[in-house]
């Protein structure tokens, strides 16, 4: 399978384990909905990188919330649809704390919105991602800071 096409099984897979950890409302051990998505959803026993990104997210849940208020001022944060917070969740978590490129990051998860989340999604990721990228002041292609 190309490398694209399984990183963008694995944030599916990211996305699918959060959305579902934050509808339980963080009660139900992490561990225990990623190896049932893994398992029953996806047929799979494994995947790294989806794991990873979703660890980094939890882990860092707090601050992600904080800077999803903070990006997405005219949305009180519980009116946002679920599956768009589930995604900026993750795609802040992959830009922030992964150093993932910001480019290829806001281009997954607006790919991923158009599948998965309603008519507007992938418009409102995108520009809350890109926000973002620009208040950590990135290049929209580079992990790192620009001058």
């Amino acid at each position: 399978m190309e490398k694209k096409q399984a990183r963008r099984e694995s944030r599916i897979l990211a996305l699918e384990t959060i959305f579902a950890y934050l509808a339980r409302e963080e009660e139900v051990p992490l561990e225990e909905v990623f190896k049932h998505v893994l398992k029953n959803v996806l047929e799979k026993k494994e995947d790294d990188f989806a794991e990873k990104i979703v660890q980094t997210a939890v882990e860092n849940l707090k601050k992600i919330k904080i800077i999803i208020r903070s990006l997405a001022q005219e949305f009180a944060f519980d009116k946002i649809a679920p599956i768009n917070r589930a995604i900026l969740i993750l795609g802040i978590a992959e830009i922030k704390f992964l150093e993932t490129p910001p480019i290829v990051v806001i281009n997954e998860y607006i790919e991923i919105a158009k599948d998965f989340g309603e008519e507007k999604s992938a418009g409102f990721i995108n520009g809350v991602l890109d926000n973002f990228r620009k208040n950590l002041g990135m290049d929209r292609g580079k992990g790192g800071k620009t001058d």
